[in-house]
């Protein structure tokens, strides 16, 4: 078994035309969309760059540590690679767009690559690792439309309405998101050209949304995937049953698309998800069918609130600094109504546990500490 950089060295080599584009190729592009192509990649579509001639261009040096995801020093690898490898001679990139807005909790981008095969792939980013990734996938389950949902469609809508060419979309994480819910509501001349939409440990919708008849008309199309410990990707609803596949990495890692296992031109499968994948669907999940929308809203922003309490960029680093860090969020936390004081906490130990599992592999969780004195216990 190998990863996807492996996958490159040994079957880079092999044309679209004698094994046509699959699961793996689409992984890589969604990987792909990851790498800062500012100044690089025209924004334009009525111009285009070779890949070989992006990567030439592109220099990692120049790329300033805001703009580096946590997978940067592999995607640099990928797409050297990439652009190395006959299977993708030929390919084009163009349509690069990305706008960031902290303020808005908004962060967007996306590229079109031209295929020697004669078909288009855009690719969606997604999120990083930090707290705020996490509060922004989190956001799915309280809005009908995010600015970056829309700002996907109008991508599609803007640039494809009259593409000659077999369209599929794709991203990781948020990425994944972004593509099915564009696939699901661009312009219908649009739709007609999608083959197929690729997404990879993404989080899903709400319950209305994924009922709605034009994302229904699209699940057919919609290929799922998430590792064995999936957290991301069991956020919310797809209405796609996924494909589940293995990883050699633990916990919160395994969100990490380098860690997925590849044998000849597909992913490995598992037969089924773990036990701690499960507490997102049984718990999260369940508690959010319960409440209206007013009460989602301040469930979702409280788990925002505590996860952003201690002021620690990432799960890795909210569990390294438990000591101060549990103390700001029980804190945090003191501030909801016993109702939901307890919902919650369960919720942040939880996927805080699951970033510590990722770093040192332990399979028994920390125990949360108590409630701040004065502070009545739910439970």
């Amino acid at each position: 078994m190998a990863g996807i950089l492996e996958y490159l060295d040994w079957r880079g080599d092999v044309p679209f035309t004698v094994d046509p584009f699959g699961e793996v190729d689409a992984l890589l592009l969604a990987e792909l969309g990851y790498v800062p192509f500012e100044g690089v990649v025209p924004e334009r579509h009525a111009v285009r760059i070779g890949l070989a001639e992006a990567q030439a261009r592109f220099r990692a040096d120049a790329v300033g540590d805001e703009d580096r995801m946590y997978s940067f020093t592999r995607d640099c690898l990928l797409l050297e690679k990439l652009a190395a490898a006959p299977r993708f001679r030929g390919t084009y990139l163009t349509g690069y767009r990305s706008i960031i807005d902290p303020a808005a909790t908004l962060q967007f981008s996306a590229l079109t690559v031209l295929l020697p095969d004669g078909t288009t792939f855009v690719s969606f980013r997604g999120t990083d690792g930090t707290v705020t990734g996490w509060k922004e996938d989190l956001s799915f389950a309280v809005n009908a439309r995010t600015a970056a949902q829309a700002l996907a469609v109008s991508y599609l809508d803007d640039f494809f309405t009259s593409h000659p060419r077999p369209l599929r979309l794709g991203g990781h994480s948020k990425g994944g998101n972004l593509a099915m819910y564009a696939a699901a509501f661009c312009r219908p001349l649009v739709q007609a050209s999608i083959t197929e939409v690729y997404a990879f440990d993404a989080p899903g919708f709400r319950e209305e949304l994924v009922a709605m008849p034009s994302y229904r008309a699209m699940t057919g199309r919609i290929r799922s995937y998430v590792p064995g410990s999936s957290v991301v990707g069991m956020l919310l609803e797809t209405g796609v049953a996924p494909t589940i596949i293995r990883s050699d990495a633990a916990g919160l890692q395994q969100h990490v698309a380098y860690s997925w296992q590849i044998e000849r031109n597909r992913l490995v499968r598992e037969n089924a998800l773990s036990k701690s994948s499960g507490f997102v669907d049984r718990t999260v999940d369940g508690w959010l069918a319960d409440l209206d929308d007013e009460e989602r809203t301040h469930f979702i922003e409280a788990l925002g609130s505590i996860l952003g309490a201690p002021e620690k960029e990432t799960l890795r680093d909210i569990s390294r600094s438990r000591h101060t860090a549990y103390p700001a969020m029980l804190k945090a936390a003191a501030t909801l109504p016993p109702e939901q004081r307890r919902a919650v906490l369960d919720a942040v130990y939880k996927i805080v546990r699951s970033g510590k599992d990722a770093i040192i592999g332990a399979e028994k969780p920390s125990v949360p500490p108590p409630l701040p004195a004065g502070t009545e216990d739910p439970a």
